[in-house]
């Protein structure tokens, strides 16, 4: 009788502990949920504030480094996002002043994104516990500046 006692007491114990790691996790998925929503929200917010990318390129460029700051804490190296916004900032006093085409300036926030996606890879994550799932916002950046964007008509909601 208590060794059945015994074996009742880890079968409650196991699911407790089951439970309490689904319950966990699903507070990880709704929390990261809002940064991707407020970051996909935000960007949102920069094209419909200034919808001319070339005389607006230096207000809005503003606004979607302010967006990305929602991004930055959840990164493994947010280093690469600062490089990728001081680049943008750059290229965005060039656009507006004339010295450089839109294109242009999409094509090298292009090319510096997937380097700076290929540096990431090649770096050992910061902890151990950063190798495993990103929170969708950071998946959403990784994503962001295809090489669609690179072209001509490259404005959608992940080129920015």
């Amino acid at each position: 009788m208590r060794c059945l006692a015994v074996l009742l007491l880890c079968v409650l114990l196991a699911a407790c502990g089951a439970a309490r790691q689904a319950i966990e996790e699903q507070a990880e998925v709704e929390a990261e949920q809002p940064a991707s929503a407020n970051l996909n929200n935000a960007l949102a917010e920069c094209r419909n504030a200034f919808p001319d990318q070339i005389a607006q390129a230096v207000a809005r460029t503003a606004c979607v480094i302010k967006a990305t700051e929602l991004v930055r804490p959840l990164l493994p190296f947010p280093d690469l996002l600062d490089r990728e916004n001081a680049l943008r900032k750059s290229l965005a006093e060039q656009v507006q002043a004339g010295t450089m085409s839109l294109l242009e300036r999409n094509i090298q926030i292009q090319k510096l994104h997937a380097q700076l996606l290929e540096e990431e890879r090649s770096r050992p994550p910061p902890t151990p516990a950063a190798s495993g799932k990103p929170p969708l916002a950071v998946m959403q950046w990784r994503q962001s500046n295809p090489e669609g964007c690179g072209r001509l008509g490259g404005d959608s909601a992940s080129c920015y």
